[in-house]
């Protein structure tokens, strides 16, 4: 008996801030969905959802009494879409016990874990807030790069005191060195010594401050032993400053202030988590030079992209010092991606007042705070949520219309709107909060202010390529 297009639904389970995206998205554009909500988030939002018309079916984190009694093999879909990555790979693998045949859509980060479900589980795709949101941020990045043409103030930063200190060290080596060398040859013409013997009796009045000749010094000459030890213990404590100076940001991170860059039109990202990590790793493969700001310095990506050549500063993105020593008012775009909306926002508003023209990408994961700053003409609102939503949903879209080809129930597609839908799923809905305008074909109009996919029906999923900034090196 062929298969009705209503009943073949998208499930989805983990009703977090992508999961309750997931489903407004897929009842607008009139796919059928069914939501598993354990307790809490069916407080949180099961009355939002059964307002809009969406079957939620509560139970636990779990899943499995609630998976056995789905028809897996009319599903369309089933959708993990939890911020938990151990409960989405268990309730995948206990999907594939019960169906090896329906697709899953499965949310997991760790690395670790995306390799063993894809190498060992069949029928699953695995995606992440890192995956869909890293490649929208550095097209965006790049664009925002390209555009600008007028030049910007130009802000003079005060050379910082390590920096300072450096160069007085230094200077006091080599003015220690050029002295040693010029008093040991006058001690090597006041002993007539030549060769072995004078490096033999310089080096015994650095170290002890006498000579074993001492009685042929002229008395004018007494002093200069002492004066030679004197000078090398001088050297030699300028020296291991620098060693210190060396060692200390290497080995132990954050432990003395960094050194300032000498960049400027490159990119600086704000956070190296997993969104901000593979943000920079991006732009460094094409060849975009690229500062990534990090107050966690014992963070395994600080360490992955500092082997990679990319600069990495340890300290708190909300300070100015840390933008001056990013060179964030001499960048081309500020992309502030770290986990934390507040400090996001700090650094958009910081720069946005400062009135120099650097554009300034915002990551916010709260859609209400999203939608909000999106009206900014100062700062680009990145939502992970939305660029996430985007994703699933165009995948869960073209998994079902391949699951109902493989029922012998085609969709139809729609030539106004470019998209498949079913003969009997009537009009799609334009209501709910992430509802975009484009799903009202009667009115779409173009939003600006937001990088969400499907709030901007003019964009592709793959943004045009632009060419690479050169990097401009300062004069120190």
């Amino acid at each position: 008996m062929p298969v009705r297009s209503r009943d073949c639904r998208v499930v989805v389970a983990g009703l977090g801030h992508v999961g309750v995206a997931v489903v407004h998205r897929l009842h607008a554009l009139g796919v059928p969905v069914r939501a598993l909500m354990t307790p809490v988030e069916t407080a949180r939002s099961g009355a939002e959802l059964q307002d809009l018309g969406v079957e939620c079916l509560a139970g636990s984190s779990a899943w499995d009494v609630e998976l056995l009694r789905q028809d897996l093999g009319t599903v369309a879909c089933i959708v993990l879409a939890g911020d938990n990555d151990s409960q989405n790979v268990d309730v995948c693998l206990r999907v594939r016990q019960l169906d090896g045949q329906v697709p899953v859509l499965v949310r997991v980060s760790d690395q670790t874990l995306v390799r063993f479900l894809r190498m060992s589980v069949p029928h699953v795709d695995v995606y992440s807030m890192g995956s869909t949101t890293a490649p929208v941020a550095a097209d965006l990045a790049m664009q925002l790069a390209s555009r600008r043409t007028a030049p910007r103030p130009e802000v003079q930063r005060p050379v910082p005191t390590v920096v300072r200190g450096r160069t007085v060290l230094l200077a006091v080596l080599a003015a220690t060195g050029v002295l040693l060398v010029v008093l040991g040859a006058i001690l090597a013409a006041a002993l007539k010594l030549r060769g072995v013997d004078a490096l033999a009796a310089v080096a015994s009045a650095m170290l002890s401050g006498q000579v074993a000749s001492d009685a042929q010094l002229a008395k004018s000459l007494r002093w200069l032993p002492l004066l030679m030890a004197a000078l090398d213990r001088v050297a030699l404590v300028c020296a291991m400053g620098l060693v210190v100076d060396w060692l200390l940001p290497r080995r132990l991170p954050g432990a003395v202030p960094a050194e300032a860059v000498r960049l400027h039109d490159h990119v600086v990202v704000m956070g190296a988590g997993n969104v901000g990590a593979r943000v920079a790793e991006l732009l460094h493969q094409r060849q975009v030079p690229v500062v990534v700001v990090e107050s966690a310095g014992q963070l395994r990506n600080v360490q992955r992209l500092r082997s990679l050549g990319v600069p990495v500063i340890v300290g708190d993105a909300t300070v100015e010092e840390t933008l001056d020593l990013a060179a964030a008012w001499r960048a081309s775009v500020v992309l502030a991606l770290t986990n934390s909306d507040a400090v996001n926002l700090h650094v958009g508003l910081q720069l946005a007042d400062r009135k120099i023209g650097v554009p300034t990408v915002v990551r916010l994961l709260s859609p209400e705070l999203a939608r909000s700053v999106a009206d900014s003409e100062d700062v680009s609102v990145l939502s992970p949520v939305a660029e996430t939503a985007s994703h699933v949903c165009r995948a869960a879209e073209r998994l079902r219309t391949e699951r109902l080809r493989k029922l012998d129930k085609a969709p139809v597609r729609d030539e106004t709107t470019g998209l498949d839908y079913l003969p009997d799923t009537g009009e799609h809905r334009a209501h709910g909060r992430f509802a975009g305008p484009e799903f009202d074909a009667a009115a779409p109009r173009p939003v600006t202010g937001t990088t969400d996919q499907h709030l901007r029906p003019g964009r592709t999923p793959s943004s045009p390529t632009v060419d690479a900034m050169p990097s401009k090196e300062e004069s120190p």
